[in-house]
């Protein structure tokens, strides 16, 4: 399955006056062409080729044709064209996390069935000399020995090879960076998608014959070409299919990708009524029930808008991470696979358990699998980092966690790889309800659907229940970027240098400053109530004492405190207490609140008078206790502090 382009020909040296000796280089240079193609073939059927310097891992590629032509080792998913096309299903939605490669599969799909004077420049892909081909003909070399598996094989890859070059296509993306929250930019998405439409309008327009079209569909194509106001754009891709198989007489195969851009993850309803509405309409009417249509898939990352705008569609097959039926290799790398990529080049400060560690782990299904763009991205770059991590924004998912203690101290705690988290599978599936926000109520099924956490085990297709948890380091480092940014991401590495150099003196001001430093670089609207400078606080501590026990409304005494600091080490015999307080007020309460020195003597007479130190007495290292109240308001705070001892 595994393949890498055509090396470059020696090209023929100019000033070569004799014809005869030109004619003679160049039919060289065919016969040269010719073997190299016949060892490629013979090195996809082995799944190993010799090493060379000129390779080059494909990373952010335009289109999935440039594997060919631009020299790269990459791995072959051709034959998994014959479970679209082969298939009894019309429809598929497959959703993956960003980066998996998701838009290539398309760019394959297109460019295998797509007529090829629409395709231009990504024509040329020889898919006789990929491994659709390669199986293809070597079946059929064999036709009288087959056995019956063999045979209905071939069945399937004669049915998906009829395909070839005969289908018109309609590609859209519905990816947008930042999903519309307001009027104005679902406004904007709305005609940004618009002319996605009409740009692929305009491309059929210019190659074919439109006296050939009847009136009703020659107006329809001129209008949507043109991007009319005047048209019904809601049924703008059910008429291009329409036109299209018209003209070919052939069904067109649509293809959409990243089908839930839009989705807004703090948005009450997740998405903005308008986009909704707009590509409910625009995605119904072009696939369900569609005459046209041969077969869509359509892409995406989760599955939440499936029931909100694609609940029409019956006969659709979903592949997901839990559920990914056939093609659950698909997206992602083997082990095999990743030792094959790792040979094709000496790659000599990359190890491969360095990969391992790295980018391996991610369960879909049963299958456990690699993180491609990682891996790619290392191999060319000749360095282990973390690469996925930084292709997404996390500022939803930390808003959210800013306001969900409970939900952040669990993720600290799978973070640390003390615990896992449970989830039902069917919340996979949910529609979020109007009144509340996708990672409102659905925290959690996010995070494994974007790729943040995994499932702790292969699914075995048994049970209502999953369990999820941090598989591998690049994983890890994703999710502590999370936490990170809930305590501040502005002054993270002032505020862990402060917080090391406390868990290592016990030093009062160390840890003061600390609270200081993090709490200047949070945004103002992020410090609006207790609960907000507690789960900063928490974040950042616990990312940052590694070896300490850092404990959030942990029961002691009488009550609950709010963060309580163990050391783990029996050289430290200072624990801590922190209690903490917030001043609400406005100008018309200003003079009936209690001022900051005030509210943090009261928060540390409230760790005395319910003794939130008795539950430390079971650690014996801990001799002492730093008692410390600390009131905040915005962005100022005050603090009391008292050492008591430990009583034997």
């Amino acid at each position: 399955m595994v393949t890498s382009s055509k090396q470059p020909h020696q090209e023929i040296k100019k000033g070569v006056k004799n014809k005869i000796r030109k004619s003679q280089k160049l039919q060289e240079r065919k016969d040269n062409g010719n073997e190299h193609q016949k060892d490629q073939s013979r090195d996809r059927k082995k799944g190993t080729k010799s090493k060379t310097r000129n390779v080059h891992y494909p990373v952010g590629v335009d289109h999935f044709s440039t594997l060919e032509l631009g020299g790269y080792a990459f791995i072959d998913r051709t034959l998994y064209l014959k479970d679209v096309f082969a298939s009894g299903f019309n429809h598929f939605l497959i959703l993956r996390p960003r980066r998996s490669g998701k838009s290539l599969f398309l760019q394959m799909i297109e460019s295998f069935v797509g007529i090829q004077n629409y395709l231009g420049k990504y024509k040329n892909v020889d898919f006789s000399s990929y491994e659709i081909g390669i199986r293809r003909k070597e079946l059929l070399e064999r036709q009288e020995l087959l056995c019956e598996e063999e045979e209905v094989e071939l069945l399937d890859l004669q049915k998906t090879w009829g395909y070839r070059s005969q289908h018109p296509t309609i590609y859209l993306s519905l990816y947008v960076p930042d999903p519309p929250s307001s009027d104005g930019g679902a406004a904007d998405f709305i005609e940004l998608i618009k002319q996605r439409i009409s740009a692929i309008a305009e491309k059929y327009r210019a190659i074919i014959d439109r006296k050939a079209l009847p009136k009703v569909l020659r107006r329809a194509l001129r209008m949507l070409s043109n991007l009319r106001t005047d048209f019904p754009w809601h049924t703008g891709l059910y008429r291009l299919s329409e036109i299209l198989a018209e003209y070919y007489g052939r069904k067109a195969v649509v293809l959409i990708d990243e089908y839930d851009s839009s989705l807004h993850f703090t948005l009450k309803g997740g998405m903005h009524s308008k986009v909704r509405s707009f590509l409910m309409n625009l995605l119904s009417l072009a696939l369900k029930d569609n005459v046209h249509v041969e077969k869509s898939v359509v892409m995406g990352t989760t599955r939440f808008l499936k029931n909100g705008m694609l609940s029409g569609l019956n006969n659709m097959n979903i592949s997901d991470v839990i559920h990914p039926g056939e093609f659950a290799p698909v997206f992602g790398f083997s082990e095999e696979e990743v030792r094959f990529l790792y040979k094709k080049k000496s790659v000599s400060n990359v190890q491969l358990a360095d990969l391992k560690a790295k980018y391996n782990g991610y369960i879909v299904g049963d299958t456990r699998l690699y993180n491609p763009w990682s891996v790619m991205s290392c191999l060319e770059g000749k360095n282990v980092l973390n690469y996925w991590a930084g292709t997404g924004t996390v500022e939803n998912i930390i808003e959210a966690l800013r306001k969900d203690f409970s939900i952040l101290s669990k993720l600290a705690s799978v973070w640390k790889g003390e615990s896992t988290v449970s989830i039902e599978i069917e919340r996979l599936a949910a529609y979020p309800r109007s009144e509340e926000s996708v990672l409102g109520g659905l925290f959690w099924a996010v995070l494994l659907q974007t790729g943040y956490l995994s499932l702790s085990e292969p699914y075995d297709g048994k049970g209502s229940t999953v369990d999820l948890k941090i598989t591998n380091l690049e994983m890890k480092e994703a999710v502590r970027q999370i936490l990170d940014g809930v305590g501040s991401v502005s002054c993270s590495a002032s505020s862990k240098k402060l917080l090391q150099s406390f868990a290592a003196s016990g030093n009062l001001g160390d840890l003061v400053s600390a609270i200081e430093d993090i709490t200047l670089a949070s945004s103002s609207k992020n410090l609006t109530r207790e609960e907000s400078y507690h789960n900063i606080l928490f974040a950042m501590m616990y990312c940052t004492l590694t070896n300490w026990l850092v404990i959030s409304e942990g029961e002691s005494g009488h009550g609950f405190s709010d963060i309580c600091l163990v050391p783990l080490a029996d050289q430290q015999k200072t624990a801590v207490v922190i209690e903490i307080k917030h001043r609400k007020s406005s100008k018309a309460t200003a003079s009936k609140v209690p001022d900051l020195d005030t509210l943090a003597r009261e928060a540390l007479k409230q760790i005395e008078d319910k003794n939130y130190c008795f539950a430390l007495k079971k650690y014996a290292n801990v001799e002492e206790v730093l008692c410390l109240g600390i009131a905040f308001s915005h962005k100022s705070l005050k603090y009391a502090v008292k050492y008591n001892k430990i009583a034997t």
